[in-house]
């Protein structure tokens, strides 16, 4: 398989003109069908590239080969990036290094800036604590998340606090988290417990601060950032969020 031969030159440093995570993104590009499409079109199929993803992923793990999870972050950086491109081309830039502690990309703006933290399968506490905690520097974070015991609602509040206006996760996720109640079958009881009507559910009616839906699904990320950009200026409509 041309793909893995490929592969396995990058990871043993034979091949050297690429990297394992761009070489990873762009044979899921081709295997989605969409490599030679613009930006808004390649992310208004975002389940077919994720698809191609899984299948790249799948083939990689057959061959007896291992995926680091420092290239499937770059990987979801860069399915994250096509959004962007397509919303927001000449409004954003990556993060150096020494900010990656607060995110993966900024949208530059006024009053305030939006940065956008990255995340792959799982949340666990690396995205939480990528918030901000204040308003004045706003979070979105984007992930392909897939665990619902990481998202009940008492959680879910803890990202508003600090900082966050919206998450965007597969709508396979989201329609879970959007049917879970305390009588849902097979909810752990620490779970449960959590969907306490104290803590008010399902998770997806949480809101952000501008009484918008806090969660959301990843189709809708690019349409959102573009709807705050406003034409012609560098200002960030934060209101529309």
């Amino acid at each position: 398989m041309p793909f893995i031969n490929d592969y396995i030159d990058v990871q043993n440093k034979i091949k050297t003109d690429i990297t394992q995570s761009q070489l990873i993104f762009e044979e899921t590009l081709r295997r989605s069908g969409l490599a030679n499409t613009t930006p808004q079109i390649q992310y208004s199929n975002i389940y077919q590239i994720l698809s191609a993803r899984d299948s790249v992923h799948a083939d990689i793990i057959n061959a007896g080969l291992t995926e680091d999870v420092k290239v499937t972050g770059a990987v979801t950086e860069l399915i994250c990036k096509i959004a962007l491109d397509a919303a927001a081309p000449n409004r954003y830039d990556k993060l150096p290094k020494t900010w990656d502690w607060i995110g993966d990309y900024a949208i530059m703006g006024s009053p305030f800036n939006l940065f956008i933290s990255v995340k792959s399968y799982k949340a666990k506490e690396r995205l939480i604590v990528s918030g901000t905690g204040q308003n004045a520097a706003p979070v979105i974070g984007f992930g392909l998340f897939d665990d619902p015991k990481e998202w009940s609602p008492d959680r879910v509040k803890q990202y508003k606090q600090r900082g966050f206006i919206a998450i965007y996760m597969p709508q396979t996720l989201y329609n879970t988290l959007d049917a879970m109640i305390p009588t849902t079958a097979g909810l752990p009881p620490r779970l449960v417990r959590r969907y306490s009507p104290a803590n008010g559910y399902p998770a997806t009616n949480i809101k952000n601060v501008y009484d918008k839906p806090l969660l959301r699904k990843l189709e809708d990320f690019s349409n959102d950032i573009a709807n705050v950009c406003l034409p012609n200026s560098y200002t960030l409509d934060l209101s529309r969020y």
